[in-house]
């Protein structure tokens, strides 16, 4: 008897059918994915592409919200460290005010608030992973520098300017609080004030001025900790919907994406018999055995 070639030819067609089925099934059951190309499902990947875009984009905001939650932290805990060091600058300076001081007395004072000068402008350059706190945008650039020239001995190399940072969408927070809002150009603020108290000390006149300039500059310290505590509540409530977003868009991707294993299963044992269904066949039409397809 002659076999039709055209028969074999539809049924190793069928069979590369089967085997391209029984594998897309392999497949999905290994990865738990049931899109494994775009052919698979094309509205179902076309949604899918566009809820993990989505979820990207919410998990760069988180990014953006956790880099900046530890800036702010370090930025506050180092103004922390300022104020405690302008309190005990007003405690001496209280001190020094005392008409009754003898000139070691006072030149001990003096040089115990040089230090604390020194602590300033050690914490106004403050960094975190390489960059400044305090310099506005300018964070590669050391913000406050020894300068012979201005009267303070200090001034400021950073700028005015704060940064922006996306936390959601369209929804921005600053970064930071310009140093020059803290403690000044070097020519004004907590500079200025030391330097005054410093002065007021070694020339043997009154302190009054110069401690309320110190007490001034604690208010001013105690603003911009307000600002950033403000800022870091407002960051807490975005890292709190984005967290919940995440989850939400997950649970999306997975509805789109994830195999029915029960169905799966099904699939497969459907698929191997209809595989060696048509082997039999095709052994039975060409006179070979299933053995000789298997092998």
């Amino acid at each position: 008897m002659r076999v039709n070639p055209d028969l074999q030819s539809s049924l190793l067609n069928a069979l590369d059918r089967a085997n391209e089925r029984q594998q897309e099934v392999l497949n999905q059951l290994s990865s738990g994915s049931r899109i494994q190309t775009p052919s698979d499902d094309p509205a179902g990947a076309a949604a899918l592409v566009g809820v993990q875009a989505d979820d990207a984009a919410t998990q760069q905001y988180s990014d953006n919200a956790n880099a900046l939650q530890m800036r702010m932290q370090a930025a506050d805990s180092a103004l922390n460290s300022v104020g405690i060091a302008l309190q005990r600058a007003l405690s001496l300076g209280v001190e020094g005010g005392d008409g009754t001081l003898s000139d070691s007395d006072r030149s001990s004072i003096a040089n115990e608030l040089s230090g604390i000068k020194d602590q300033l402008l050690q914490l106004s350059n403050s960094t975190l992973q390489g960059t400044y706190l305090f310099a506005g945008t300018s964070v590669s650039t050391t913000p406050y520098a020894t300068d012979n020239n201005s009267p303070t001995g200090v001034t400021y190399k950073g700028n005015a300017l704060s940064n922006q940072v996306e936390v959601g969408q369209n929804y921005w927070i600053n970064a930071n609080v310009p140093g020059s809002a803290i403690f000044g150009d070097g020519t004004n603020g907590v500079f200025k004030a030391i330097s005054d108290l410093i002065d007021a000390l070694q020339s043997n006149t009154t302190t009054d001025t110069a401690t309320g300039e110190i007490n001034d500059m604690i208010g001013q310290v105690s603003t911009a900790r307000v600002n950033y505590g403000n800022a870091m509540n407002q960051l807490s409530s975005s890292q709190g919907i984005l967290s919940s977003e995440h989850i939400q868009l997950q649970q999306q991707i997975s509805n789109l994406s994830a195999t029915n294993m029960a169905q799966a299963a099904s699939d497969l044992a459907t698929s191997e018999t209809s595989r060696n269904a048509l082997l039999d066949v095709i052994a039975k039409t060409n006179g070979t055995s299933l053995f000789d397809y298997l092998h």
